[in-house]
């Protein structure tokens, strides 16, 4: 393995956080936190060299990278990028251990949201802001590698193509080259978009960035303690619904839109996730807990498909159970959503019905369509949907044993498992505000750190880059 290759990469995300380092740098200026602008400047040099070193170093064959370093540099991308962004926490005036400064860092690149921060209100505004723009950046560099790997040409509906196929790592540069500016620009768009709504519905523009930045990245940071410190009426509710929608389809959705080049058969999987989480909403609202409203419902719905975790639902009727469930299913393979991912949960579906019903009707001929008539489910795409759901049952249990060596009852476990996994924050939507990260083990830290990680990057993947990095002829 040529880890010169995986080097050239990092730069250029290392350059990024340099770039977020300038963003607060000029808060701090522009609203006089002069205080504490000295960690933003650290940060900001620190970032600078690294990333003209890994891409000095890189540079004369960064065209040539194979589709297991592509892996790796997916899996070390989510483990040393956050060790930029735990600067500013460790230099602060808040007394944050490393630990800890690093296990918010890669809470917040992974967009799952845990913090060990108790109340919000303490810290300052350029400190929040640097939370949230770590899961900005992070959706961003899960949407870029995951699309680089995968290939311009591949973004399909063909499932094969959606789980790491290494056919598809052949032209990681050209595709991620291509791909980059795209991404960036239309990540952007969506950010300010929202920025933009927030603050003519009568948010102050510090929530309404922040707010923004959690929702395009399915993240879990807020600037304040609760949800509901921000959103206030109906209107804002729909449309932070409506934003914690986008990154639940596929990334290329909006794109498509904006430059008419949209077709419903190559958005099936989008059209599917739209109508579950409607019919799911209506099925709600008007049986379960017809006495809440409306847009709270639809945001809960919202949230729990896209890994965020944030909501202002507060009624006493508990559905924590079913909205923790919806996490696991998750979006769009090709967005900023964690899960299980529908595309594969549709698989599964559609083949044990099929052959569940082979019992009733042996010699009938079976529709194995995905989605459309275009394209078929093949036998390995089964499998593969099966090895991956087996493995997030394998490591639910494994996290779930090791959690519950730290005082936390089998609910809890078993809860904080899933919300790790998927990547989900912990919210009252799941009945799980209560759990105090900053009291919890450093092992319990640890581990949870792993499999945040694990959870975003998928758990076949790391078993992908274990098995060529032992086992190098096979």
């Amino acid at each position: 393995m040529n880890y010169k290759n995986i080097l050239f990469y990092l730069g250029f995300y290392a350059l990024l956080v340099s770039i977020l380092s300038i963003i607060n740098i000029l808060y701090s200026i522009y609203f006089d936190f002069i205080l504490g602008i000295n960690i933003y400047l650290i940060t900001f040099v620190i970032s600078l060299i690294i990333s003209f070193v890994f891409l000095y170093i890189g540079y004369p064959n960064y065209k040539n990278i194979s589709f297991i370093e592509q892996m790796f540099f997916i899996f070390l991308g989510f483990l040393l990028i956050p060790l930029l962004l735990t600067i500013p926490y460790y230099l602060s005036i808040y007394d944050i251990s490393f630990l800890n400064a690093y296990f918010e860092s890669v809470s917040g690149f992974t967009t799952t949201g845990f913090s060990i921060i108790n109340n919000v209100s303490y810290y300052d505004e350029p400190f929040l802001l640097w939370r949230s723009s770590s899961q900005w950046l992070g959706g961003l560099f899960f949407l870029a590698s995951i699309i680089g790997t995968l290939g311009n040409n591949q973004i399909k509906i063909k499932p094969i193509y959606l789980v790491y196929s290494g056919a598809a790592g052949r032209n990681f540069y050209s595709n991620f080259s291509y791909n980059i500016i795209r991404i960036i620009l239309i990540y952007l768009f969506s950010t300010i978009l929202i920025i933009f709504l927030f603050t003519i519905t009568g948010i102050r523009l510090l929530d309404a960035f922040n707010l923004s930045l959690t929702a395009i990245s399915s993240g879990g940071f807020l600037s304040t303690n609760y949800l509901s410190d921000i959103i206030n009426d109906d209107i804002q509710t729909l449309i932070l619904s409506a934003s914690l929608l986008l990154p639940v389809f596929n990334f290329y959705l909006l794109f498509n839109i904006f430059t008419k080049k949209f077709n419903f058969n190559n958005h099936q999987e989008d059209i599917h996730l739209a109508l579950l989480i409607l019919i799911l909403t209506l099925f709600f609202y008007f049986l379960i807990i017809p006495y809440e409203g409306f847009f709270e419902v639809l945001l809960a719905i919202s949230s729990s498909v896209s890994t965020s975790g944030i909501s202002i639902y507060s009624s006493n009727f508990d559905i924590s159970l079913f909205l923790i469930l919806l996490t696991i299913i998750g979006g769009s393979l090709i967005s900023t959503s964690s899960g299980f991912k529908y595309v594969r949960f549709y698989i599964l579906l559609k083949i044990s019905y099929n052959e569940i019903y082979r019992i009733v009707k042996p010699t009938n001929i079976f529709n194995k369509n995905l989605f459309t008539s275009e394209s078929k489910i093949e036998e390995e795409d089964f499998m593969i949907s099966f090895l991956v759901f087996i493995l997030f049952i394998i490591s639910l249990f494994i996290l779930s044993s090791i959690l519950s060596f730290d005082n936390l009852n089998f609910e809890n476990s078993f809860k904080l498992s899933i919300l790790t996994l998927t990547n989900t924050v912990n919210s009252s939507l799941f009945g799980m505000e209560s759990i105090n990260f900053l009291d919890l083990e450093i092992f319990t830290k640890v581990f949870l750190i792993f499999f945040m990680v694990l959870g975003r990057i998928e758990i076949i993947s790391f078993f992908y880059i274990f098995k060529k990095l032992i086992f190098k002829d096979y």
